[in-house]
């Protein structure tokens, strides 16, 4: 290969021109001006520059994120466990049953309830003061059957809405002339135990507005072999805040 350069007026008017010789065929010549190699050579230095800092500036942005990302994961840990401790000191677990929204009205057969305290309460149970009004309201007490089962429902509310909230344990009893039954199930004690149940084995609730009571009791032979239906709800020490009995079918 042999290559002459020619002169001109300008530098950028110089031609390249290159003679191709290959075996015995006649040679190949090629004009090439200067000005296109400089500017593709210009061409070439800018991309390679344009890739070299979007690789700089990429490895930049790795590195920030892969060396602050413990630090995030630290911080959401932290505030994770504050939450939990915050959640931990007002209420020891969520209450799925607890609704801002009154629940919808249940099917069943509505009841009537009396206050009523029975004997045989354990004896950690503090009873309420004369006059004492409790923070949370029981209504809309029904009894639904369905087959051998007795669904108690009924509606707890908060008195004093958007001022706090109220936590404890509810028992449901369902008496019958020789049966009892409890939700939850695990709350009666053994039978020949001095007292009934331990109010801190309860169903556990946390009440802000509304909440759901829902008891399945049962399976009664018939509907008649149920006479009443007791409910408790005490405060997490223990305390009676509702106690009501509720007669069913003959008395």
């Amino acid at each position: 290969m042999n290559a002459d350069q020619k002169a001109s007026k300008s530098g950028f008017d110089k031609v390249l021109t290159v003679q191709v010789h290959h075996q015995n065929l006649d040679p190949r010549t090629f004009k090439v001006p200067v000005k296109w190699i400089y500017r593709t050579s210009l061409l070439a230095w800018l991309l390679v520059t344009v890739t070299l800092t979007s690789v700089f500036f990429a490895v930049n942005a790795y590195r920030l994120k892969t060396s602050g990302q413990p630090v995030a994961v630290r911080e959401d840990t932290e505030t994770a466990s504050s939450d939990k401790s915050v959640t931990t000191g007002t209420a020891s677990s969520q209450d799925k049953n607890a609704s801002d929204e009154k629940p919808e009205s249940q099917p069943g057969q509505s009841i009537t309830g009396t206050e009523a305290i029975w004997t045989g309460l354990a004896p950690n149970i503090a009873a309420p003061a004369k006059g004492f009004v409790p923070s949370i309201d029981l209504s809309e007490v029904k009894i639904n059957w369905q087959g051998k089962f007795a669904t108690v429902t009924g509606v707890v509310a908060y008195r004093e809405q958007g001022k706090g909230s109220q936590q404890g344990h509810l028992v449901v009893l369902a008496r019958g002339k020789d049966r009892i039954f409890a939700h939850p199930e695990n709350v009666l004690n053994v039978a020949n135990s001095a007292h009934l149940f331990n109010a801190e084995n309860g169903e556990y609730f946390s009440v802000a507005r509304f909440r759901m009571l829902k008891a399945r009791l049962g399976p009664f032979e018939s509907p008649s072999q149920l006479e009443q239906v007791q409910i408790y709800l005490f405060d997490p020490e223990n305390r009676l805040l509702i106690s009501q009995s509720f007669q069913y079918g003959k008395k």
